[in-house]
């Protein structure tokens, strides 16, 4: 019976320890509750002296921050829009100096337009070491560079958690397999057998990731648009080129514009103010030659005879 028991506290302490370890990144507590499971699995508590171990053992990295002297695990990706005389003779130049580099062409697509020519696009990878070399090289068969975007990402520190992550998970499932094998009680052995499942498959999973980041940090993709000189040129017709003569109208229609507030402004700040000026002169002048006028006929008419009947 205490034996029952004992299997029953382990199990619940293990499923515990799975709901904290099944988020995609691993925390601190994660690694804590694991200790905690294998020290008393053990025997031991934190308290206590652990047995010695292997210092040899890789156990695959921490969880902790990435150190200076771990190797960086950058992933590289670069896409280039080149105007092209053939686009045709530059893919399958791109395509030779690509698997020249022991690279590989990952998807193409192209598009015709009248006349034979084509717009094609293509993806390729190259190892991470090549990057520069082939950027550099596929520029130069370009006769105009429309656009080039260089980016890269850092995983190292999301490797070296999926490492911990792993060891982990792979530690549990170990202990899940010892309990397994000691449990006599049925239902404990269905509770730890449907856990050592789930462990199971994350531990799957996140090899699955380690791997993806893996290959992507090794081969660095470029996404290249080739198109051809001949459609990059403007529209001309007989010596007629519409994109110069809608410049020349643009460029008419902002000089009129121009000379309209220019008037405006010349209205406002010059004429306005000197037509105020020049009417506030002659107004104070018509109106002190009416008194001085006025005054000489009232005085005019005050001096003349009055008739008699």
């Amino acid at each position: 019976m205490r034996s029952k028991v004992v299997l029953t506290l382990m199990v619940v302490a293990l499923l515990g320890v799975a709901c904290a370890g099944r988020s995609y990144s691993s925390q601190p507590g994660d690694a804590i509750s694991m200790e905690k499971m294998v020290e008393s699995e053990a025997g031991y508590t934190s308290g206590e002296s652990a047995p010695a171990m292997d210092t040899n053992e890789d156990y695959g990295g921490s969880a902790g921050p990435v150190g200076e002297d771990l190797p960086r695990m950058i992933l590289y990706n670069g896409n280039l829009a080149l105007v092209v005389k053939d686009t045709n003779q530059t893919q399958e130049d791109i395509v030779a100096l690509i698997e020249g580099m022991e690279g590989y062409v990952v998807n193409v697509s192209s598009y015709a337009y009248g006349g034979g020519l084509m717009n094609i696009s293509l993806t390729v990878r190259v190892p991470a070491a090549a990057f520069n070399a082939a950027m550099a090289s596929i520029r130069n068969m370009a006769l105009e560079i429309s656009s080039e975007n260089v980016g890269s990402q850092d995983v190292t520190q999301e490797y070296v958690d999926l490492e911990s992550r792993l060891h982990a998970l792979e530690v549990k499932a170990t202990r899940l397999e010892e309990l397994m094998e000691a449990a006599e009680d049925t239902e404990a052995v269905l509770a730890v057998y449907q856990e050592l499942s789930q462990t199971q498959q994350d531990i799957e999973q996140t090899k699955g990731r380690m791997q993806y980041l893996e290959r992507s940090a090794a081969m660095a993709t470029i996404d290249i648009q080739l198109t051809p000189d001949e459609l990059s040129k403007p529209v001309e017709i007989a010596g007629w080129r519409p994109a110069g003569t809608i410049k020349r109208a643009i460029e008419a229609l902002i000089k009129t514009f121009q000379f309209l507030i220019d008037l405006l402004m010349w209205l406002v700040l010059y004429v306005v103010p000197i037509l105020l000026f020049t009417g506030v002169v002659l107004f104070i002048v018509l109106k002190f030659l009416g008194l001085i006028f006025g005054g000489k006929r009232r005085k005019k008419e005050g001096t003349q005879p009055v008739k008699k009947d």
